[in-house]
């Protein structure tokens, strides 16, 4: 049975790990409570969800601790229940879709069903900025966290 890499707490919110070839990942939640002024009750439990590769190379891996372990890392942040995690798909090399589909497969294989997923698609300046909300199923503030979510993907950017 696999397991997920050990994983080394920066701080209660940054984790890093390294994988068997050697790859070092870092994942970490930064405060994303800015884009939800409009929702004060909300927006104090809002963080962005990253991984970065921070050491080697990736182009053709396919380890399944990897996703074990990014799942253990959301496990942790949402033992707060009201924590509120969006993942944004980086668009910067044009390998978002990609990164929506490694992510979505991960996501549905390890959920115990605990985490509710929304995928949203927001247009800026053109581009398409695939993003998902990731929220306890206990969370007291559900339903306007998911309103409010659903709200700033619709807002035009362009204007």
């Amino acid at each position: 049975m696999l397991h997920p890499y050990h994983l080394e707490e920066k701080d209660k919110l940054t984790y890093q790990f390294v994988t068997d070839q050697g790859i070092s990942y870092l994942i970490y939640f930064l405060d994303y409570s800015y884009m939800f002024n409009d929702y004060p009750l909300l927006a104090k439990h809002v963080y962005t969800f990253n991984i970065d590769v921070i050491d080697g190379n990736i182009s053709l891996m396919n380890d399944e601790r990897i996703g074990l372990t990014v799942v253990e890392v959301i496990r942790l942040f949402f033992e707060e229940f009201n924590n509120v995690a969006i993942y944004i798909c980086d668009s910067i090399d044009n390998r978002q879709v990609s990164r929506k589909r490694k992510f979505d497969l991960w996501f549905w294989k390890y959920n115990d069903g605990s985490i509710i997923k929304e995928d949203e698609l927001a247009v800026i300046e053109g581009v398409k900025i695939y993003n998902t909300l990731l929220i306890h199923k206990e969370n007291e503030y559900f339903d306007g966290i998911l309103k409010a979510f659903k709200e700033l993907n619709a807002r035009d950017y362009d204007k």
